[in-house]
């Protein structure tokens, strides 16, 4: 069990590190709350339950995953935030960091062109 417990934070670390546990939060979590009751489903010799518990974490996983972003919207995130297509998310949250203190309201900066710059960071991180 603290096997299971150490590789599951290694897995969150990793994913976290990455930046893709906490945009696909909901996801990962149903996926493998399912995942974890099927397995629990199995054990006791539900069969048929444990099945239908594992069809719906799987119609879960692939109903709710994220829309494809459209290359046009990528690009000119980029553009926005100045980092290019190798950029992980150190990068593009240093960019956005940069970005955002040259345009803040209270440097003078405008409340749209913030928000623009906020945006393409979340649509950058969610890729």
């Amino acid at each position: 069990m603290i096997i299971a417990v150490l590789l599951a934070a290694a897995l969150a670390w990793w994913l976290h590190r990455d930046g893709v546990l906490l945009p696909n939060l909901r996801r990962l979590g149903v996926a493998a709350g399912a995942a974890l009751i099927a397995v629990r489903l199995m054990e006791t010799g539900l069969v048929l339950a444990a099945l239908a518990v594992g069809a719906g974490g799987i119609w879960w996983w692939v109903a709710s995953r994220p829309a494809t972003i459209p290359t046009a919207a990528v690009t000119a995130a980029r553009g926005l935030l100045g980092v290019g297509t190798d950029a992980d998310a150190a990068a593009i949250n240093a960019a956005w960091r940069q970005r955002m203190a040259q345009v803040h309201p209270d440097r003078g900066g405008d409340t749209m062109l913030t928000a623009q710059v906020t945006a393409a960071r979340d649509l950058l991180l969610r890729r």
